[in-house]
């Protein structure tokens, strides 16, 4: 426990987001691309804002006070927070075109009426957000199985870095885009989801996935066993290899609860080895990795 309570300026503040934070930042969010039209653009909008806040909780009341950002480091986020984006874009476009119509007449040939548009469209959103995550819960337990999955998909680039925060819910390769998208364009062209719950549940897991990533305590009794918080998430990217072979479920914990890989503890430091990479040799990862990793892939070479 890193935190000295003799120097926190904002205890109030630090006790009401460990408690309360975590929904209010998740009804808030919604209500705000609620507010703005349920559009695509409105979901970016409430993404940035909700962003911009944890940067400055970060520094206020940080859970770990001795990860602090510099300049530098912070910029470099935010260009690979940027790039991630539009490497999505291409990707979704990419997936639109050449997946989606088989979807469709996959759906089609099952017969109409598979999605419950009559539902109350929270009910949806939410059923969209467990249900991506179920997806993602298995294809991320499979990367971190497999060391040929693990540098396929260039996972390591995200669990790369030192000092976690919210910054890096982005900070990963681009080819790990393909797998991060998918369960959201299968979900929606399987069952033919409208475009106002998928929007939906894309900013309730981007919320999500940003308040696990921050730099903050978070626990909320009863949410914090559905909904993934920064508490659990971080144990998942502590550089002890054991311990983040864990919480695979980015954003609905409930998964692993259920399948028997849920933990819980601590962490000193984030990582996969005892420095963080540079860019250019995070970008390699997926061909080489640095000798000093302690990664699926690096046990898998070496027997282990």
């Amino acid at each position: 426990m890193e935190l000295d309570l003799a120097n926190d300026r904002y205890p109030r503040l630090r006790s009401l987001v460990e408690r309360a934070g975590h929904p209010f930042f998740l009804l808030g969010a919604l209500a705000l691309w609620w507010a703005m039209g349920l559009s695509e653009v409105a979901a970016l909008v409430a993404a940035a804002i909700i962003l911009l806040l944890m940067e400055w909780l970060e520094r206020a009341i940080p859970a770990k006070p001795s990860w602090r950002l510099s300049v530098r480091a912070r910029l470099a986020l935010v260009g690979w927070y940027v790039a991630l984006l539009l490497v999505a874009g291409l990707v979704l476009a990419s997936y639109e075109a050449l997946v989606t119509p088989t979807l469709v007449g996959v759906r089609e040939g099952l017969g109409s009426g598979i999605w419950p548009e009559g539902w109350p469209l929270l009910l949806q959103v939410l059923m969209l957000y467990f249900a991506a995550d179920l997806i993602y819960y298995w294809i991320h337990r499979a990367i971190h199985r497999f060391g040929w999955f693990w540098r396929l998909s260039g996972h390591g680039v995200h669990h790369a870095f030192h000092n976690l925060h919210a910054l890096n819910v982005s900070a990963t390769h681009p080819l790990e885009t393909l797998f991060l998208t998918l369960p959201m364009v299968l979900l929606a062209g399987l069952f033919g989801a409208p475009s106002e719950a998928v929007a939906g549940a894309v900013v309730l897991l981007v919320v999500n996935g940003t308040l696990a990533h921050a730099n903050l305590r978070m626990r909320t009794p009863m949410l914090d066993w559905f909904f993934t918080s920064s508490n659990q998430h971080r144990r998942h990217h502590s550089q002890v290899f054991e311990h983040s072979n864990s919480n695979y479920a980015c954003n609905a914990i409930m998964w692993d609860r259920l399948f028997g890989t849920y933990s819980d503890g601590d962490v000193e430091q984030t990582g996969i080895g005892p420095r963080q990479p540079s860019v250019w040799e995070m970008l390699r990862m997926p061909w080489r990795e640095p000798g000093d990793v302690d990664t699926a892939a690096s046990r898998a070479r070496g027997g282990r």
